[in-house]
């Protein structure tokens, strides 16, 4: 075929190519439909389909609820294959008994049993870490006095000197006879060099990835696992939104002071996150852990905490975690404090909130000033005019990031863990968050929200408006393709 003749093809080629993109994005519309979700989510990727149908349907193909459905199944189906080797090693525990409770603190519970799969168990010690260097610490420490296993979870874990920290801590380990798991979330940790990986497993380590980026093509690259998770022997746990990076320390300047939260719970709620760990290792891994001794026993009580270990994912329609959040909110009768870095709630929790503000509940979030994901910073401001009219006080912090993942209500409920307050955690990721009624550490929760409130600036109202016409559009562009991140 000559030149002229491709010249004359190439316009052919290119007219029926778009015709076919075309058809394939109104082909895809039905499915967007038979999803029966959000509305805003629906008419979004309606939107995108029709009027860019090249891009829609590249993003829908690759990120489209069909194939979460489709990979959450697989992970539900492997956390019901275990569920037989793990509910005897915790319903065994004594400490499962009738709450102390009453009001809105048993109803959260009762609420957290029969949407999550976990139980709330008695006499448990929580201890809240503020920042890296003192949750690297606990957990080293951890790490150090473990005889029997370390099991290790984590959404993030950075090839800088952080990393190799826990790697070297999790070899030491391993030299001295402990069983050691890692379980690494495959996009999370992609760029962990194989080096370090292969070494781990060279000293013993168990090592696999949940949805390792090599079967991106057989699900969707956004569902991700989320959580943050060490148990030692059974008897130490944690907990919370901190990764393992050097930014969680406050060492990159091009991040800044970084203020996160994490929690180590000693006591029979452990075996609730020991049996998280286990299920999505089992899912990765295909291995069971039958061995009794990875669950400890408590015949006295560590303290006075009522635990739950919540967890939510595309694998249940629970939504265990929005659920908790909203009830938590919605029984407020004096105050609610709220941190998260990521603020993109759905209408139910924006009117939630609004309500308990105007019933006279002090309403208080606590977001970043600045923020590493554009989109979603300014989807989340967006929110700001219709709270902030019904009574809620927004305040941004200045240091750096806040990345925090906590609650405070009334002084003594505390929810902590990896769940943002935004839709990819509600619906897409994998997360983990403990549900706490306990005094004390809710009276540590509201010191450290009321510490970070001195270094913040509460929005006004009257200043919001005021902002300039660029933002309000940029924000208004965010929110609207918010349901797609």
């Amino acid at each position: 075929m000559n030149t002229r003749d491709w010249g004359a093809l190439v316009p052919v080629l290119i007219t029926y190519g778009g015709l076919a993109v075309e058809l394939l994005a109104l082909a895809l519309i039905p499915f967007v439909l038979l999803r029966r979700k959000e509305p805003a989510a629906t008419i979004a990727w309606i939107l995108v389909l029709v009027f860019l149908p090249g891009l829609g349907a590249t993003l829908y193909l690759l990120f489209g609820r069909s194939r979460v459905r489709w990979s959450a199944r697989r992970k539900r189906t492997a956390d019901e294959a275990l569920s037989g080797h793990l509910i005897g090693f915790r319903a065994s525990d004594p400490k499962h008994a009738p709450l102390p409770l009453a009001g809105h603190s048993l109803g959260l519970f009762r609420v957290s049993s029969v949407l999550s799969r976990g139980e709330s168990t008695l006499g448990n010690r929580v201890d809240v870490m503020l920042g890296g260097t003192a949750t690297y610490a606990a957990i080293g420490e951890a790490i150090d006095a473990a005889q029997h296993h370390v099991h290790a979870e984590y959404y993030l874990i950075q090839p800088d000197k952080s990393g190799q920290w826990l790697f070297d801590k999790l070899i030491e380990a391993s030299r001295r006879g402990v069983q050691v798991r890692l379980l690494c979330d495959g996009w999370g940790c992609f760029a962990l060099p194989r080096s370090w990986i292969r070494n781990l497993r060279d000293e013993g380590v168990k090592v696999t990835f949940f949805f390792p980026l090599r079967s991106m093509l057989a699900q969707p690259v956004n569902l991700r696992n989320h959580r943050k998770i060490v148990v030692v022997d059974g008897k130490v746990g944690f907990t919370g939104g901190i990764n393992i990076g050097d930014e969680y320390l406050g060492k990159l300047q091009s991040v800044g002071a970084w203020r996160d939260t994490h929690i180590r719970i000693v006591g029979p709620a452990v075996a609730e996150l020991q049996s998280v760990f286990l299920r999505d290792w089992f899912f990765s891994s295909q291995e069971i852990v039958r061995d009794p001794a990875f669950y400890s026993a408590w015949d006295e009580p560590a303290a006075e905490a009522v635990v739950a270990i919540l967890t939510s994912g595309p694998d249940t329609d629970s939504e265990a975690i929005h659920r908790v959040f909203f009830g938590a909110i919605a029984g407020a009768r004096d105050r609610v404090y709220i941190t998260t870095p990521y603020f993109v709630p759905d209408r139910s929790l924006v009117v939630v909130l609004q309500m308990a503000a105007l019933q006279g509940v002090e309403v208080r979030l606590l977001l970043p000033s600045r923020s590493n994901h554009t989109v979603t910073f300014h989807a989340g401001r967006s929110f700001y005019d219709e709270l902030m009219e019904a009574g809620v006080h927004i305040h941004e912090y200045q240091p750096g990031m806040i990345h925090a993942k906590t609650m405070v209500v009334d002084g003594h409920i505390g929810l902590v863990g990896s769940a943002n307050m935004d839709l990819r955690s509600f619906r897409l990721n994998f997360e983990v968050h403990a549900l706490i009624s306990d005094e004390v550490t809710a009276h540590a929760l509201e010191e450290a929200f009321h510490a970070d409130l001195r270094q913040a600036r509460e929005v006004t109202l009257t200043e919001w408006r005021a902002r300039g016409r660029v933002l309000r559009v940029a924000e208004g562009a965010a929110r609207l393709v918010s349901p797609l991140l």
